[in-house]
């Protein structure tokens, strides 16, 4: 559908919807009684730094599980060194409260 207005009509629009959080149309469409929005809040802004360091601790995570998963398999499931999972386990802890500290003010 298209429709004529004037540029601050059409940034007024615009400045509802993105005040409502919806898309132009879905504004357009609970305007004329035809829907009605489901109000969504907003998506975070995530620094994409943080974004990174948190997905190379996951690797780290999913490289941990994958070795207990694949000797479970095999049956070497009593190989397992607990000190080496637990010591892995307590460098990704520490990673992450670097990670943590750093975003939030408390990093150098």
């Amino acid at each position: 559908m298209i429709f004529r207005c004037t540029p601050s009509e059409k940034a007024a629009l615009v400045a509802k919807a993105r005040a409502a959080g919806l898309p132009n149309a879905t504004l357009m469409r609970e305007a004329l009684g035809l829907v009605e929005a489901r109000r969504r809040k907003p998506v975070p802004r995530v620094d994409p730094k943080l974004t990174f360091a948190i997905a190379r601790v996951g690797g780290n995570l999913n490289q941990l599980s994958r070795w207990i998963n694949g000797a479970v398999k095999s049956g070497h499931a009593r190989q397992i060194d607990a000190l080496k999972v637990v010591s892995q386990l307590v460098i990704i802890e520490r990673q992450m409260a670097q990670i943590v500290a750093a975003h939030t003010g408390g990093g150098e």
